[in-house]
């Protein structure tokens, strides 16, 4: 069986590519625990200065795994879910004082664009795709979506962040989060080897002085993202459209 996350070492390069691709790399809680592992180690090897993070397959990654039967659905803790994985995993990329790039070579949903974002730079493929997904199935965006959205792009990202829908690379070049290129791996990797030469503390340090103006609340706004998840994850709504998702129907809100 293969591992969920593929890690291969590159001197100060590290390439983390999460490996499901059947599910389009869903994030399911051993690919997170995994992930999670390999940045810790990544986080603390001295050695290391880049990471970066792409998907195996036709996905970069297709967000959070919604796969559960719906007797299950009501035993989802999603704010635990979130503080204990899904926030742990950002926090390592986000406040890391190593470099991060994320290789988008297909679509990225939900939690999987958070992934991306949360990155120093991303390359991404014409056809990459950014689906938000969260309120398709009653929930809002989550894995500090909203936070890094406004910040980074402000206005142009408010009815994505409010309502969901689905921007195509071009358009989220166009938002600057991402440069769209032929391949974004090899383009990731070019661009690491080029930072690994330069002047990496000076880069930390920057790296450091953007997370204080921009993230200096995260942490404040990850504890009210949670509490404000877990409530959504006992509605109505959020069982009606994980259980329409998984039957391929319509889903029919309540707004409850």
């Amino acid at each position: 069986m293969s591992r969920p996350v593929l890690i291969d070492e590159r001197g100060p390069i590290t390439i983390f590519t999460l490996n499901r691709p059947e599910r389009l790399n869903a994030l399911s809680e051993d690919l997170r625990a995994e992930l999670l592992d390999a940045l810790r180690k990544f986080n603390g090897n001295p050695e290391k200065r880049v990471g970066v993070i792409t998907g195996a397959g036709r996905a970069f990654s297709a967000g959070a795994d919604i796969s559960l039967r719906p007797d299950k659905l009501k035993n989802v803790n999603l704010e635990e879910e979130l503080r204990d994985s899904f926030h742990l995993i950002l926090r390592e990329i986000r406040f890391s004082d190593k470099l991060f790039i994320a290789a988008v070579n297909g679509v990225a949903a939900g939690a999987g664009i958070s992934l991306a974002v949360a990155c120093d730079f991303a390359f991404a493929s014409k056809s990459a795709r950014f689906v938000m997904a969260f309120q398709g199935i009653g929930l809002a965006p989550d894995t500090g979506l909203t936070l890094m959205m406004s910040r980074l792009v402000g206005a142009k990202a408010l009815r994505y962040l409010l309502i969901g829908g689905e921007f195509s690379a071009e358009e989220a070049e166009a938002m600057g989060l991402v440069k769209v290129v032929d391949d974004p791996l090899g383009e990731a990797l070019r661009f690491a080897n080029e930072l690994v030469q330069g002047p990496f503390k000076a880069y930390s340090y920057a790296k450091r002085l953007i997370n204080e103006a921009l993230f200096k609340d995260l942490d404040q706004f990850l504890s009210t993202e949670a509490k404000l998840q877990g409530e959504l994850g006992r509605s109505h709504d959020f069982i009606e459209g994980v259980t329409a998702f998984i039957e391929k129907r319509k889903p029919k809100f309540t707004g409850s």
